[in-house]
């Protein structure tokens, strides 16, 4: 029998692994998973390579572009966009300025191959370093790509594709081409976007004349320029240039003594202000409107367009220079209307002070009888205002600046203008008499004590005359804004190009175009169309009209502006002096529609009235309209159409649009045109026009004048060149003041616009049709003188219609002169030269 153990046997020890054992474990497992990881990798790489952003925007850029508005001679007036760029080849990009740009964005931008390792390492290195992101890696290629394919948002594939991108660019572009991109695309702040625009924007010079110091400036931008523009805080872009300039020498492009230099010079900004220039807004702002309405606001902003226009920059300029000084030389004689406010009254009331009153004005002694932390809280209060209304000065001889009154006498005043001071002086400020519309300025009521208008801290508007080193200060004269406003449309009468037009103004108060967008009535200045109208129609500049008292059914008496009248009188001579009963007359023998219908002829398209008033200008109607309608007289007959654009181009310069010149269409026969521009002509010689001679040339014209002196007008021109004014206030119930009539508020306007528009013309006649018959006539009777009398006159015909008859000396068909001042009419006449003298 055998012997059993009730124990199990003894397990034996497991056999200890090796290191190699756990190496090559490790290894495999390294090996597996860094394949498994390689493959996911590459994958997903190959999975972004295939589905990367089009090349074709970076292949074929479209940048947004502004559309550009140029003059007739081809000077850059107007962008509008909303990010303004202007291209610019890297050929004209000066090495200064992409030195300075490689030395702070990308200093081994020509070795790398669009992403650079050894900057990504020591961008980990410092970011590891400082536990932030203190430096980035990205190339100018890498940010090339995201700005034209990609978008700013922190993501990690986004990064990878932009990795993947600045490898796929350095194959297929040159690193110029890259640069160049780079640097048309790039938003450099102050709207800028490209370096063009930042060098225009920022210093108002091209690129290539950029300086060492400025181009420091402008390279530290792209990164953060709502951070450092000097616009946004000037300490702040110092201390940016200097670093790009550090860095620059550091790259070795600058000396250290150029450098040293470069940074103890100041930063001038010169920033670009060709935006709402108010000398062509209203002109810019009608062209905006078109080219939004045709090609739609895409194009407009974005779109590149270039739009050539008929205006001649130098004479709008002119017109818009002459339009304000017409109106505040009309706002001055209708006296000073005070000043703005006075910041002594106003910082007593905030703090209820009882030191000012508005009988007493600012009274010293109670200031003084204040505790002393009432003193210091009012002047405190004070100086804080003072700087408020002052800070924004700007001092150049001639500009307009906001000072506050220091002190007053009699015939002086002393302004505090800021940093420096200024003086008035009553001899510049006679007509800043107490606003008065009702009474002309005349030596009774000129001012007399500068006491009756200003006093101790009233702020007021100014002009800067001079500066008086002796007395360190500047001389002013005192100024307001007008409150009238108006226009001025200038246009060549042979083709209807419009030269210059100015709607009002300043822009900025009112974009509202008083020049194509008001209708107001003409008055007198309608009147040519009622003569023309009759000389189409058996009428001659020798007919006889009647110059007597009328009166309707229905009360209406028309008079004539001196209220007298004169019997029968010439056609000719019933439009040189503007009589409104003669052309009552006419107008009621030539009948209220015909007439409506004739001015159809002559391209007014406006509602008129069926009735008489028709004659004296009652259809409300545009400067614009007018003006096309008076350059049918100046050219011979042709109804022409006002033209602001020749042409339209877009990014590529494929023309759009291009206006084309033909024969314009004839309404009225030129021997109409030439007998009206003839007596339009004698209107200037010795009728109410007679203020246009002092342009010094033979000129025809009209003025005109509304009910109450509402609204004012004159329309003149030579051959060359035709101009309207209209003067009045938007409220149509406001006059514009005691004998504001269209001589003396219009035409003024149109005399100093046109004595500058036409200095480099040929002084030219009227051309004279060769049909045209000159006839001596009696001047009373209008028949043909045959006795060689010594009051005879010569008279202009069309053919066949000179009167054959004989002036019989007995007969005198004048009438006897009376005196009418019973009634108003509902729409006045302008004034006789004789009145305008008193």
């Amino acid at each position: 029998m055998q012997n059993r153990s009730f124990f199990p046997p003894k397990k034996q020890p497991p056999k200890q692994k090796s290191f190699l054992w756990y190496f090559k474990t490790f290894f495999f497992f390294c090996f597996y998973s860094g394949l498994i990881l390689s493959i996911v990798i590459f994958g997903y790489l190959f999975y972004l390579s295939k589905n990367l952003p089009d090349l074709t925007n970076i292949l074929k850029p479209i940048y947004d572009l502004p559309t550009q508005v140029y003059d007739r001679d081809g000077n850059l007036i107007q962008e509008f966009y909303t990010k303004r760029r202007v291209l610019v080849p890297i050929s004209k990009v000066p090495p200064v300025m992409i030195q300075a740009l490689l030395s702070i964005e990308d200093s081994r931008f020509y070795q790398h191959i669009g992403i650079d390792p050894i900057r990504m390492v020591k961008a980990f290195i410092v970011n590891v370093t400082q536990m932030r992101i203190a430096q980035g890696a990205s190339t100018l290629t890498q940010q090339t790509a995201r700005m034209f394919l990609l978008n700013n948002k922190k993501k990690y594939e986004r990064k990878l594709k932009e990795i993947l991108l600045a490898l796929k660019i350095e194959r297929l572009f040159t690193k110029d081409q890259i640069l160049e991109l780079y640097l048309n695309k790039y938003f450099f702040g102050h709207q800028a976007y490209g370096i063009e625009a930042a060098s225009q924007g920022y210093f108002s010079k091209n690129v290539s004349e950029l300086t060492l110091t400025e181009a420091a400036l402008l390279a530290g931008l792209p990164q953060a320029p709502s951070r450092w523009a000097p616009t946004y805080s000037m300490s702040n872009a110092i201390a940016r240039r200097n670093q790009v300039l550090q860095r620059m020498k550091e790259e070795g492009y600058i000396s250290n003594e150029q450098k040293i230099q470069a940074i103890k010079e100041p930063i001038i900004l010169k920033l670009d202000s060709n935006i709402d220039n108010n000398e062509t807004s209203y002109y810019m702002e009608h062209i905006r409107r078109y080219i939004l309405k045709q090609y739609g606001s895409e194009l407009l902003l974005r779109g590149g367009l270039k739009v050539y226009t008929t205006m001649d920059l130098n004479k709008q300029v002119s017109a818009q220079n002459a339009l304000a000084e017409g109106l505040d030389n009309h706002d001055k004689r209708q006296g000073y209307k005070g000043p703005i406010k006075n910041i002594l009254q106003e910082s007593s009331k905030e703090l209820d002070l009882d030191v000012f009153t508005s009988e007493d004005g600012w009274i010293e002694e109670d200031f003084q009888l204040l505790n002393d932390e009432d003193k210091e809280t009012f002047t405190t209060l004070m100086t804080s205002k003072q700087t408020n209304i002052t800070d924004s000065n700007q001092f150049f001889i001639g500009g307009t600046v906001y000072g506050i009154i220091k002190s007053v006498e009699k015939t002086s005043a002393t302004v505090n203008l800021g940093e420096y001071e200024g003086t008035l002086n009553l001899e510049t400020m006679r007509w800043a008499r107490p606003a008065d519309y009702s009474q002309s300025l005349n030596w009774k009521n000129k001012l007399k004590d500068i006491n009756d208008i200003l006093q101790k801290g009233d702020v007021v508007l100014l002009k800067i005359v001079d500066y008086q080193q002796d007395a360190m200060a500047f001389e002013l004269n005192l100024t307001q804004k007008p409150e009238a406003n108006g226009s001025i449309f200038a246009m060549n009468p042979q083709n209807g190009e419009v030269l210059a037009m100015s709607g009002g103004y300043d822009f900025q108060d009112s974009e509202f175009n008083r020049a194509i967008q008001s209708k107001r009535q003409p008055g007198s200045a309608f009147k040519p169309v009622i003569y023309s109208h009759a000389l189409d129609n058996s009428f001659t500049t020798a007919s006889i009209l009647d110059d007597s008292p009328l009166v309707f059914p229905n009360g209406w008496k028309p008079i004539n502006f001196d209220k007298k009248f004169k019997g029968k009188m010439l056609l000719r001579d019933a439009l040189v002096f503007s009589k409104n009963v003669p052309t009552v007359r006419l107008t009621m023998a030539l009948e209220v529609k015909p007439i409506i219908e004739y001015a159809r002829q002559l391209g007014i398209t406006a509602q008129i009235p069926e009735d008489f008033t028709i004659g004296l200008g009652s259809a409300s109607i545009t400067l614009e309209e007018m003006v096309k309608t008076y350059g049918i007289f100046s050219n011979g007959g042709y109804l022409v159409t006002p033209i602001y654009i020749k042409k339209v181009e877009d990014r590529d310069g494929n023309t759009l649009e291009e206006t084309i010149y033909t024969e314009s269409q004839q309404v009225i026969e030129e021997d109409t045109a030439f007998l009206m521009s003839n007596m339009l002509e004698d209107v200037v010689k010795r009728g109410t026009g007679t203020k246009a001679q002092a342009i010094n040339r033979p000129s025809g014209g009209k003025t005109g004048t509304t009910n109450a002196y509402t609204d004012a007008w004159y329309i003149g021109y030579v051959p060359q060149l035709i101009t309207g004014v209209y003067v009045g206030f938007d409220d149509i119930r406001k006059p514009l003041g005691h004998y504001e009539t269209g001589s003396r508020a219009a035409a003024p306007i149109w005399v100093e616009f046109m004595k500058k528009a036409t200095e480099d013309m040929p002084i030219l006649p009227f051309q004279q049709p060769d049909n045209i018959q000159i006839v001596k006539i009696n001047p009373i009777s209008g028949l043909k003188d045959c006795d060689g009398s010594s009051t005879a006159i010569f008279e202009y015909f069309k053919e066949n219609t000179a009167p054959v008859q004989c002036h019989q000396h007995s007969s005198n068909i004048n009438q006897p002169e009376m005196d009418e001042r019973e009634h108003e009419n509902p729409v006045e006449d302008d004034e006789s030269s004789e009145l305008e003298e008193l």
